[in-house]
This record gives structure tokens, sequence and C-alpha cells, in this order.
């Protein structure tokens, strides 16, 4: 069992020991043979600022702590391109796509999104040293979050009659998507294959729901794009990857209204029953 947590909670639990003390949560996950899971963006997250100026010797024996459980590592951010990969793949022969595997065997890959990690190599490196390594890469998306929210304001200002519909938007982003992702486009009709993936979300389940999401943001114009917006996006496209997740409530109303909304077309694309709001109830799920 893979559980991926949201930054906030574990930092509850590794730096604030709730909703219960590290040494319950080792026990209870060994109990039920299940790995915590750390991501560019928990792990960036959960580090947060401590390269401007804090204290990263006390993050560092934070960071031990994590260490102490039973981890296992996604890298998500190469997910969607791996998504489509797979798929076009199958499409081209007419099969269904297989399964994909984004766990890497250290944190360092799971940080790398283009390359193989330079670390590699080097054998025995523990956590904190590999974020330390790393530190330019801490949280680097924040640079993004002023233009993503400018794009998203401009986004909703367009009137109904120059909007596109989400069904059209997705389709139409498809030959874009292989270029930005660095995948060889392949010779096939892109609109086809846009429509087919379209009308299975679960071909690429993690690009689906990260696109449903964010067009379920844009829509609802009482939801201002918070300064973690970027972060928790990242995680959406990892959830049909882990058995369980966490996220805050405010992406949980959002994923729940596109849960409801794909399952009548696609059963497999309703997570609703692997996401929690918060790590207490998980672990009162599975005593």
């Amino acid at each position: 069992m893979r559980i991926l947590l949201d930054a906030k909670d574990l930092i509850d639990l590794v730096e604030f020991n709730r909703p219960i003390e590290i040494t319950a949560l080792s026990a209870w996950l060994n109990k039920g043979r299940a790995t915590l899971v750390l991501s560019m963006t928990n792990v960036s997250d959960f580090v947060g600022a401590v390269f401007d100026g804090g204290d990263f010797l006390r993050m560092r024996a934070l960071l031990q702590k994590i260490e102490t459980l039973p981890l296992a590592y996604i890298r998500e951010g190469r997910i969607i391109r791996d998504e489509l990969s797979l798929a076009v793949a199958a499409y081209q022969p007419g099969h269904e796509p297989t399964s994909l595997d984004p766990y890497v065997s250290r944190w360092d890959e799971a940080a790398h999104w283009k390359d193989e990690s330079a670390l590699k190599p080097l054998v025995g490196l523990r956590l904190d040293e590999i974020v330390y390594m790393a530190r330019g890469a801490i949280q680097a998306y924040k640079k993004l979050t002023a233009v993503q929210r400018t794009h998203i304001e401009r986004q909703r200002e367009l009137p109904d009659s120059e909007r596109m519909s989400p069904r059209d938007i997705f389709i139409n982003a498809i030959p874009k998507r292989f270029t930005d992702h660095g995948i060889e486009v392949p010779k096939i009709d892109f609109p086809t294959f846009g429509q087919w993936l379209w009308r299975v979300p679960s071909r690429c389940l993690g690009l689906r729901l990260q696109f449903e999401a964010y067009h379920q943001l844009l829509k609802d114009r009482s939801l201002a794009f918070q300064n973690g917006d970027i972060a928790d996006f990242a995680h959406i496209a990892a959830l049909p990857y882990a058995d369980f997740s966490t996220v805050d409530k405010r992406i949980a109303d959002l994923l729940g209204k596109v849960f409801r909304r794909l399952q009548k077309c696609d059963g497999k694309a309703d997570l609703s029953g692997r996401i929690f709001k918060r790590v207490g109830d998980l672990l009162a799920t599975f005593p």
C-alpha cells in the first residue's frame, strides 16, 4: 500500500507528531505493509524556505526522521509525459495502454524530470544530503505562481462566445503536449488520437485529472489561484499511482466534482474512495 501525503500532512506528522507520534506511524505502516510516498513536490514543500536563511541543521534532523519510515519515491514530473508515450504506443496498433510505473529508487531520481540524476552513481546518500545538493530546485515552482495567476485571471475574463469547450481544448492541445514533453511526434492523426484519449479518461488518467481540475478551478470564479496550487496540481497527476492520498479541503472539493463527472463515462477514473482530506481520517479507516 502506497500512501502519498500532501506536504501539510507530512509536516504535521514529522515535525509536530500530529495526529500520532512518528514511531506509532512507523509501526502502523509496517503493520499494513505500507510505504509513505515521497515526491519532488511534498519534500520540496516540507523543506520550504529553509535555504532562504532558515535553519538547515534543524531541517536535516527532520529529514533523517522521515528516513526512519518505510518509503517509496515517485517521479511525478514525468507522469504526463510517460502516460502520453504509453498511450500513443498502444493507440497505433489498436491496444489499450499498459500500466505506468512512476516509482524510482531514490529521491534524487524523483527530482529529475528530463535527464537522469547526476547523483545516481553515488551510493549511500541520505535524504538530507540529497536535498542539500538539490537545494536550487526546492520550491522552484513558486517563480511561476504570479504568471499562472495572471493567466487564469485573463482566461476568466474571456466572454463565453470566445471560449472553446474543455473537450476541444484538450484535443487541440495534444500536439503541443508532445512537443512540450519532448516526445518524438508520431505520424498519427492528432484529432482522432485526442478523441480516443478523451472518450476513456483512464487511458491517461494523471493528465486528465490534472486537466479537469484546472478547468474546474477556472470555472469557479470564487476560487482564487493560491500560492501552493502549482504544487497541489503536480500531485493531482500522481493520484492514480498511489493507493491512498491526502489533499487539502479545497483541492478535495475540486476533485470531488471532477470524479463525479468522469465516472459517468469511465468508472476507473473515479478515485474518490482513495482521497482523504486529513491523514487522521486515513489512519482511522485502517486502524
